[in-house]
């Protein structure tokens, strides 16, 4: 093995130290890192780059149009409808992935995410309505979460942990290049497939052959270096047990996903619709579907603690105080930039009358930030062999950043200050992401490493649920209260909310003023209750214990099996 004290990132550096045969689940014990060659580690590692590079590519190309096939469905204001029925399907697919990973193979489960990857964005690019685009973003959700979830299992799994931040933020980077690739305004070639109107499907066709290339790139090397790791686990005498639909539906809790998809769906989309029903939230309909939505929330902690003895996620995951901490880090600032960035683009383009393009490349800097922060971050924890501060200065400085954005969604305000802004923000969430997720994956054992990622996804998607609802629901329901006051004059309150790219300029200057400064109060609104959460992050952050970077996966797995300390012990007193 190369001395890692020379080298700070090399590939055999990032191999861990062999573990006894009886560590980790099934699907680890069969992909081990150990018995490969260096080439067939650069082949799997290549190709998770490579479909890491493809992913970045194809998600800023969808972004980049979404709002305009929105405007063309006319649906405005249910457009945080999609990214919180998706967060709420993660929540009840992440566990899904990681135990069918853990039992069946990597290989397997990564195959079937990346069918319904496909197939969703197939849906997607045939769409003639906002509903067929909708079942399409669903069956995009449920491939692309297990795209993402196991990926990260991946490297977690081939990694030791003070590579790990990393690979991790290497994995994300390509997304940052593809910030500029993709945008016309920089790079005038994609503008063929970013202009709006039909063309938007011409997005999807180039997309889905780019989602089929990374595909193919990363199931290539997985699945030869699976299969002889197969041939091994055999010749080494010990049988791969097969096991029946039953005791699948019963280690993956059915009833705790369903739980959790209720209660999530039926408390959350009430925001967004509520507005939709006659009386709002004074509707019986929208009362009782929110009011299930919390009996279902209760019944899946009772459920949790009392029922069952295979949680959605592990008990062992919330009794460690720097797991938990972690976790409720990355749940809070997800919600928070969730809030902030869900209107954002719509509101840029409105409130300055400009493109999407040009709005997109203002608010990028909190993405090429995040990305580039956290890549320095993850070398600086390596270095420095600690992550904590990390997790405290990024929350402080993230709040502070949301705080500077209430007065830069004024609409008069200049652009740099809104791109100093994003940057801030964008660098302080990466540096506490990055090192928030190192934490949680080092106080666990290896035969627990796709669990507790799991639950890093889990509390992303409910995050990002949780965000886009609240968002929607000021979005419908504060929106046009300050339409109302603003506006004296005629206005059209539907198409304000939900066509407002084609009714804003048919408005007069005076009444399109004040209707771009009742979307500024409720952008600071979003910011507002934003930094309002904050006090939640820094409070679980100063409950999460060091981490020490340097410790081997057979140390790491006897602190998270709670032997270590009674070796210490035994160890002084001899």
């Amino acid at each position: 093995m190369v001395n890692e004290k020379n080298v700070d990132v090399d590939v055999e550096a990032t191999v861990p130290v062999q573990t006894t045969k009886q560590e980790g689940s099934l699907a680890a014990r069969i992909l081990d890192p150990q018995s490969w060659s260096r080439k067939e580690y650069l082949f799997l590692t290549g190709g998770i780059l490579t479909q890491a590079i493809m992913y970045a590519f194809e998600v800023n190309l969808m972004y980049g149009c979404i709002g305009n096939i929105t405007g063309i469905f006319k649906v405005s204001s249910l457009s945080s409808i999609l990214p919180t029925i998706l967060q709420i399907l993660s929540a009840a697919l992440v566990p899904f992935y990681t135990k069918v990973s853990d039992v069946t193979g990597r290989a397997q489960a990564l195959t079937f995410a990346m069918f319904f990857y496909l197939v969703g964005y197939t849906i997607q690019g045939t769409s003639n309505d906002f509903v067929q685009f909708a079942l399409g973003q669903i069956a995009y959700g449920i491939g692309s979460t297990g795209m993402a979830t196991l990926t990260q299992v991946l490297i977690a799994d081939t990694t030791i942990l003070i590579n790990r931040g990393i690979v991790f933020a290497l994995w994300d980077l390509p997304s940052g290049a593809m910030i500029f690739i993709t945008n016309p305004l920089i790079n005038p070639l994609s503008n063929v497939v970013m202009h709006p109107g039909l063309n938007w499907r011409i997005v999807y066709l180039t997309i889905g052959l780019v989602a089929l290339f990374g595909a193919i790139a990363v199931l290539t090397p997985l699945w030869y270096l699976q299969r002889k790791g197969e041939r091994k686990f055999k010749a080494s005498g010990e049988v791969i047990p097969r096991r029946s639909i039953s005791w699948l539906l019963h280690e993956f809790d059915t009833v705790g996903a369903l739980l959790i998809t209720l209660g999530m769906s039926l408390t959350l989309l009430p925001m967004i619709l509520a507005r939709t029903f006659d009386g709002n939230w004074s509707n019986p309909s929208i009362q009782a579907m929110f009011i299930c939505g919390v009996i279902f929330l209760i019944l899946l902690v009772v459920w949790e603690v009392r029922y069952t003895d295979r949680p959605i996620m592990s008990m062992k995951i919330w009794g460690n105080r720097t797991a938990f901490g972690g976790l409720v880090v990355g749940f809070v600032m997800t919600v928070m930039a969730s809030m902030n960035w869900q209107y954002y683009t719509l509101y840029l383009v409105i409130s300055r009358d400009i493109d999407f393009q040009y709005a997109l490349l203002l608010e990028r800097g909190y993405q090429l930030a995040y990305l580039v922060f956290q890549l320095g971050t993850a070398l600086l924890m390596k270095r420095l062999n600690t992550l904590r501060p990390f997790i405290w200065v990024g929350i402080v400085v993230h709040t502070i950043g949301i705080g500077l954005m209430i007065p830069a969604r004024h609409p008069d305000s200049s652009d740099f200050f809104v791109v100093i802004t994003q940057t801030i923000v964008g660098a302080a969430g990466g540096m506490a992401a990055i090192a928030s997720s190192v934490a949680v994956t080092g106080v666990v054992a290896k035969k627990d490493l796709a669990t507790v990622i799991g639950a890093t996804q889990l509390m992303g998607s409910f995050g990002s649920a949780f965000g886009s609802a609240l968002s929607g629901g000021i979005w419908t329901q504060y929106l046009p209260g300050r339409l109302a006051m603003h506006i004296t004059g005629p206005y059209n309150e539907t198409l304000a909310m939900n066509d407002p790219l084609f009714y804003i300029p048919s408005l007069d200057p005076v009444t399109r003023r004040q209707l771009v400064e009742a979307y500024s109060d409720s952008q600071k609104l979003m910011s507002i209750i934003s930094c309002s959460i904050a006090v939640v992050a820094c409070f679980c952050a100063f409950m999460m214990q060091h981490v020490d970077l340097k410790q081997d996966q057979e140390q790491q797995d006897r602190i998270a099996n709670g032997t270590h300390e009674k070796e210490l012990i035994e160890e002084v007193k001899n």
